[in-house]
């Protein structure tokens, strides 16, 4: 089978670069050293690529009738009748993401990290760090055994 229009290749973060330059898609200096041949010479992908990095900042608060997902994910019948109910209707409380807020913020031009280390950030409006808000046990989210 041939494409017949563009073709998207995502393999996540790391993937979707490897993807690429073992496809001939990179800066062609760096895929000639590895002996693959260069079909796009494009020096950013890959370029600049940085870690996104998480550290948890986790605190317990009081909720009030069970306006955090924590019941939800720990009790199979809750857990049932929420993913019935997003299922048909698209609707519930599996219908929000794992976090309810986000928050991204830039260092200040003029901060002391700039002066040892270039600034990472893909441009000079993106972002360097981000917070997130969630109202349910964060890792239980990923680490919790399906139903």
């Amino acid at each position: 089978m041939n494409a017949t229009k563009e073709v998207i290749l995502s393999a996540g973060t790391v993937g979707t670069t490897q993807l690429l330059q073992l496809s001939g898609i990179g800066n062609s200096s760096d895929l000639g050293h590895i002996r693959i041949g260069t079909i796009i010479n494009n020096p950013d992908v890959g370029n600049n690529l940085s870690d996104h990095i998480l550290i948890p900042n986790v605190f317990e608060v009081s909720a009030v009738n069970g306006s955090t997902l924590d019941g939800v994910l720990r009790d199979p019948i809750q857990m049932n009748s929420s993913m019935a109910q997003w299922i048909q209707n698209r609707t519930g409380i599996l219908a929000n993401s794992v976090a309810n807020n986000y928050g991204f913020f830039r260092f200040p031009e003029n901060s002391t990290i700039f002066e040892t280390t270039p600034d990472p950030a893909s441009g000079s409006k993106s972002p360097h760090w981000e917070m997130i808000f969630s109202v349910s046990s964060y890792m239980y989210l990923f680490y919790s055994p399906r139903i």
